[in-house]
């Protein structure tokens, strides 16, 4: 290859391998097989995937699962949502919103969520690995001078395909695609610093409440049982009647009404919430809201 020919192929114009134009260096990304994405269609993937890990037949099944996502948001959230969260309620920035009675929260992007064609992207609790916040420092422009902030916010490790949820919380599952931690950055100087970080402490304490962190600890004057202590009693005694619902199942040829069936169901709801510290009721929530979507 010549001098002439490389640069070409590197400065040259590229065929994007999904909607068929060209697109230049500053607008394309490289991905696997030798093929590009342009920004135009990368608008399509999520923000938190490198693009360069997957081939195009990958990249084109990650785009039908984010229209999914959309579709969840569009036609299933938004028309039924009666309480949410949202840390902060708006922002230029980044944030999230809880979406507790679906099991999912998003990401807000100020830079990102007025594009019509960028579809929302929606993530369930039980792929939440784990949360953390961060605090980044800049040096100070003149020598001697104290730290300058910089940015701050949250840290999200989703579960990946590869991780071993035999070591994590009962209940989790693999996100089918993310396994670059997400950085939610709430705030990049020292006015959004006194504005909005401590929207992500708030943000903190609610994905704290969605996985029981809290749920072992009493109030300073309460003398009854604590959340963790109800729970785990109610999966308790709802194995026990399961088990004994199965005996006499057994006994009667295997029938059983509707009633009994949707009391064991509940029974067995109460088991996996005992389980997986509370966490299946949002899995629960999760699985109704995309089975709406098929």
């Amino acid at each position: 290859m010549g001098l002439g020919d490389f640069f070409k192929n590197i400065f040259g114009k590229k065929t994007c391998a999904f909607c068929g134009g060209e697109c230049g260096m500053m607008s394309r990304t490289k991905i696997k097989g030798d093929e590009y994405i342009c920004s135009k269609c990368d608008d399509m993937c999520s923000n938190f995937i490198r693009k360069s890990r997957f081939t195009k037949p990958e990249l084109e099944g990650h785009m039908e699962y984010m229209k999914r996502s959309d579709r969840i948001y569009k036609e299933v959230i938004l028309p039924n949502v009666q309480k949410h969260e949202c840390y902060p309620s708006a922002t230029q920035r980044q944030g999230i919103e809880f979406f507790d009675d679906f099991g999912m929260f998003r990401i807000m992007d100020g830079s990102r969520d007025h594009k019509e064609n960028y579809p929302k992207e929606l993530f369930r609790y039980d792929q939440v690995a784990s949360y953390e916040p961060y605090y980044e420092e800049a040096e100070p422009e003149e020598a001697g001078k104290p730290k300058v902030f910089h940015e701050g916010g949250i840290i999200i490790r989703l579960v990946g395909a590869l991780d071993d949820t035999t070591k994590m919380q009962k209940g989790l599952r693999a996100h089918p695609y993310i396994t670059e931690e997400i950085k939610v950055c709430f705030a990049t100087n020292d006015r959004e610093k006194e504005n909005y970080l401590k929207y992500a402490e708030n943000a903190i304490h609610h994905f704290n409440y969605i996985f029981g962190v809290n749920d072992d600890q009493k109030g300073l004057f309460s003398f009854g049982m604590s959340t963790k202590e109800k729970r785990d009693l109610m999966g308790t005694v709802a194995f026990a009647k399961t088990a004994i619902d199965a005996v006499k199942i057994a006994k009667d040829g295997g029938e059983m009404s509707e009633e009994k069936k949707a009391e064991i169901m509940e029974n067995m709801n109460a088991i996996d919430d005992a389980q997986t510290g509370g966490l299946a009721v949002y899995t629960r929530a999760a699985d109704s809201a995309e089975a709406k979507i098929q």
